[in-house]
């Protein structure tokens, strides 16, 4: 009887700790964001004074992914959505995640991008790059790019919250001095090799490419396996540019990018840019890029 009462008051004592501790989390405000680097972005700026949930979990698809009821109970105690533009994701859900809560505000970090548009050459299956039916949603593999997105996430919370601005706006300093050094590092690492390309299996490069003079070679086409005659182009292609380097996305298959490293004695690097450790995430695909051109 001594034991059952014991386990039963430690099994009341830690209730009472996780109930303490919702109750202490449910006095803070909710952001919603839709991939795992926003609540990256987010913090860095907002410190601790909010809760920021993700739509889409570590290791999940932006294409395929559906929210769970937790999610969307969570939604409805949000109070702001940024949402990262054109994922599939967004396109498919946006609609329906406004309808369960219309008082919350949606902001589009894809505003003030310089989007890259889809290509309207019907013959754009025939080349190299990449291959997307609508704009090409991955603004935030940049920090060029990511830099306009976190000024929209300051800008509102510091109207949101205007007696935290003086905290927001000093982290919103020290973060765009980390974007920066970023910036300036893949700017010195990547400036010999301008006009190299690099081969990836989803298109999620494309903006570290154009703004760092790079060209990605797209073994995916708009979403789709490549036929084995495009496997044989790409094979011919790398050789041809002596490109020893294929990426893939830890969300992907592998298999298609291991036939074609094997056929151009190259390697696939395993990449997550949909990463929270955004800023680690970046520098690590730059030092792969550059590896693959030294070596």
């Amino acid at each position: 009887m001594k034991l059952l009462k014991f386990l039963i008051v430690m099994v009341l004592f830690l209730s009472a700790c996780r109930n303490s501790q919702d109750n202490r989390v449910s006095t803070k405000e909710t952001i919603m964001v839709s991939i795992l680097p926003q609540k990256y972005f987010v913090e860095k700026i907002a410190g601790d004074h909010y809760n920021v949930s993700v739509m889409i979990p570590p290791g999940a698809s932006p294409v395929t992914y559906e929210p769970t009821p937790k999610q969307m109970r969570e939604l409805t105690n949000s109070f702001v959505y940024f949402r990262i533009g054109h994922i599939e994701f967004e396109k498919s859900w946006m609609k329906n995640l406004v309808s369960v809560n219309p008082d919350m505000e949606v902001i589009d970090l894809s505003k003030n991008a310089d989007l890259i548009e889809p290509e309207h050459d019907h013959d754009a299956h025939s080349h190299e790059g990449h291959h997307h039916h609508g704009v090409d949603p991955h603004i935030w593999t940049s920090p060029k790019e990511v830099k306009k997105q976190s000024k929209m996430i300051y800008n509102f919370l510091a109207k949101e919250a205007p007696e935290q601005n003086q905290e927001f706006e000093n982290n919103y300093n020290i973060f765009i001095k980390e974007i920066d050094s970023l910036d300036n590092y893949l700017t010195q690492a990547l400036e010999p090799y301008k006009d190299r390309k690099f081969l990836i299996f989803h298109p999620a490069l494309s903006y570290i490419a154009r703004d760092y003079g790079l060209e990605q070679i797209s073994i995916e086409i708009d979403g789709k396996e490549p036929t084995p005659a495009n496997i044989q182009r790409i094979i011919d292609v790398a050789k041809k540019e002596n490109i020893k380097i294929v990426f893939v996305q830890k969300q992907f298959s592998a298999h298609n990018a291991e036939v074609i490293a094997n056929e151009i004695n190259g390697r696939v690097v395993k990449i997550d840019p949909l990463d929270y450790n955004w800023f680690e995430s970046i520098q690590f695909i730059a030092n792969e890029i550059v590896n693959s051109y030294s070596n």
